[in-house]
């Protein structure tokens, strides 16, 4: 497989999970929970966003653990898109993905039991859930940023990384062991052995 091949199969992953993350928390934001309280009333809404929030946040985390690996797999290819770019950017996604697992793991339990408290909860509970709402528009900014910078990201330069075929691979190896002279026990130069592996002209 050729380098532009790979990079092609990556980005597609990279930009399909960022997509379907961004585009998750857009959708749910703003078109999702409006709908779902005006619609349903407070207390209906409510349970329907329980019920929801588990797979919201376990949709979101998948999207951005494939969305990893996929985007750091790119500069292995072409050796021009390595940087420290490419590492801030990893990070930016991995920080993402520890706060969409806090927010569903930690945080969404936590402002569940203060609404359950009834009024002695409310302060808790406002607390909580402003501070979920921020995480969320935190990780959006994060995607949509990643996703501007992806589109802004030059062309490759190069033909990318060659990797050699298994025949070529046999062949630098037959020639590799002929370039070490043997020597005997006395470190003096000993004739090579008639079955040897003889010298390969690569290019054969």
């Amino acid at each position: 497989m050729s380098a532009h091949f790979l990079l092609g199969i990556f980005d597609s992953i990279y930009l399909l999970a960022l997509a379907a993350w961004t585009g998750e928390i857009l959708f749910f934001s703003f078109a999702v929970a409006p709908i779902v309280f005006s619609t349903l009333g407070v207390e209906t809404g409510e349970r329907f966003v329980r019920a929801l929030f588990p797979r919201y946040y376990a949709w979101g985390a998948t999207a951005g653990a494939i969305a990893l690996p996929a985007f750091i797999a790119g500069p292995l290819c072409y050796p021009e898109f390595r940087g420290p770019r490419i590492g801030v950017q990893a990070m930016l996604i991995l920080g993402a993905i520890l706060l969409t697992l806090y927010s569903g793991n930690s945080l969404t339990p936590a402002i569940n039991a203060a609404r359950d408290e009834g009024p002695s909860g409310d302060a808790r509970f406002r607390r909580l859930h402003f501070r979920s709402v921020v995480l969320n528009v935190l990780v959006l900014v994060v995607g949509i940023g990643l996703l501007v910078a992806f589109a802004n990201r030059p062309a490759p330069r190069t033909s990318g990384i060659i990797e050699p075929s298994p025949v070529e691979r046999v062949q630098r190896e037959a020639n590799a062991a002929h370039q070490a002279e043997p020597v005997d026990e006395r470190g003096e130069p000993r004739e090579p052995r008639e079955d040897s592996p003889r010298l390969v002209d690569p290019k054969l």
